[in-house]
């Protein structure tokens, strides 16, 4: 369910790099989930946080923001049909096998 909620938000923060992309004096920023993610896995216990930083050179233009928004679509619907699957599983082993 974190990596849910982290690409989530990663959604949400590219839907506004793109709605701000030409205000003057915007600041696109990057939600850095797998950097959390390493750090959660190399210590004991992770905090769970997602970081949002500024975008650096190259990172917040409209062709890097698109296909960023494509992969993090990709990622959440498979993260999403595991998560299905394992409900599946949970709910037959709950009936006995019975539909």
């Amino acid at each position: 369910m974190t990596a849910l909620d982290g690409l989530a938000l990663r959604q949400q923060v590219i839907a506004r790099n793109l709605a701000h992309r030409d205000t003057p004096g915007h600041v696109a920023l990057q939600v850095d989930f797998e950097q959390a993610l390493r750090d959660a896995q190399g210590a004991d216990r992770g905090d769970g946080v997602v970081r949002i930083r500024k975008a650096g050179p190259g990172e917040g233009g409209l062709n890097q923001q698109v296909a960023l928004l494509s992969d993090t679509v990709l990622r959440y619907q498979a993260l999403l049909k595991g998560v299905n699957r394992q409900l599946a599983m949970l709910q037959l082993a709950i009936s006995d096998g019975r539909r």
